[in-house]
């Protein structure tokens, strides 16, 4: 019989491949030409894609395919729950791959995106009431009066495990452990809002003059 831990193991490689798919770099390369990590804001992720290709259905399918690899990777274990490891904890794992494989992908020698997305995904499919939703309205509270759209994504990060926390306890690790390499893909960022020079709200690319 399999040992739990070689379970635990083989969801984590899978969710980090997953997780690693490099959606934004290979779309923004596909439709513009352009290498994502040296548009906008290097960001490897949807909303570069509508910065480098001004194309709003280019950021509406490298947003849903990161959603949906996130998506694929906690299913997995479920799918496979019948072999009788903790499916809370492969989950948990499974979850955790999955994002830091986005925010440092193998496929692009361990650079990558925020995994908001992916977190997005995550979250709506495992308690869209409880989870996303208070999730999604901290971002709210934060971006809506400042129109730093970054700064809304950086609360809900911070905020994350208390909200996992506060719905089930069990929670607490999965949120924790998605919330780090998201904080740390986030943090070279949060310097330069304060000096001014991060951008507020914006959604096309900046007209020329």
């Amino acid at each position: 019989m399999i040992n739990d831990n070689l379970y635990l193991i083989i969801f984590f490689l899978v969710s980090y491949l997953l997780g690693s798919f490099p959606t934004a770099y290979l779309v923004a390369k596909k439709f513009s030409g352009q290498d994502i990590r040296k548009v906008g804001t290097g960001n490897v992720g949807a909303m570069n894609v509508q910065r480098a290709t001004g194309k709003f259905y280019l950021f509406l399918l490298t947003f849903l395919v990161d959603a949906a690899k996130a998506v694929l990777a906690i299913s997995i274990p479920k799918w496979f729950a019948y072999l009788g490891y903790n499916l809370n904890l492969a989950i948990t794992v499974a979850a955790f791959g999955a994002v830091l494989g986005h925010c440092f992908s193998i496929f692009l020698k361990f650079k990558g995106g925020k995994a908001i997305a992916s977190l997005i995904g995550i979250l709506a499919v495992l308690d869209f009431q409880w989870l996303f939703l208070p999730w999604g309205g901290v971002c709210l509270i934060f971006l809506l009066p400042t129109g730093y759209l970054f700064l809304g994504q950086f609360m809900g990060t911070i905020f994350l495990p208390f909200i996992g926390y506060l719905l089930d306890p069990e929670y607490f690790w999965l949120c924790l452990l998605v919330a780090i390499p998201i904080f740390i893909k986030q943090w070279s960022r949060f310097i330069p809002m304060l000096q001014g020079k991060e951008p507020r709200w914006y959604w096309k690319l900046p007209k020329k003059q």
